[in-house]
């Protein structure tokens, strides 16, 4: 097994490229759980459901509709689908409590 010092180059700046990318991944999904959370906040405000199963079925298809090549479709579903679920889970949690925050970390 190779260690990563002993790995061509090319694979090293491969992986140093997956390694900056995860890391924008985190910040991506990190901006969009606090949006989620807000979202779910104004709704509360204006009584309207904290979910809207309608809209991330119309927010999936636009999503994969537009979706370069990558995953297959399938899979980016079955993610795109994840995000969603603990997004919504975030928003339900924060309907239970009286002074929501976002957790640190």
């Amino acid at each position: 097994m190779l260690t990563t010092r002993a790995l061509p180059p090319s694979i090293q700046h491969l992986r140093a490229r997956m390694d900056r990318l995860n890391a924008r991944l985190v910040v991506l999904l990190q901006a969009r759980a606090r949006l989620a959370r807000a979202i779910g906040r104004a709704k509360a405000r204006h009584g309207l459901a904290a979910a809207d199963p309608a809209r991330e079925r119309a927010m999936l298809r636009a999503l994969l509709a537009d979706a370069a090549p990558g995953f297959l479709r399938a899979e980016l579903a079955r993610v795109l689908r994840a995000v969603f679920a603990t997004s919504r889970r975030l928003v339900l949690a924060d309907r239970g409590r009286r002074h929501p925050r976002a957790p640190r970390g």
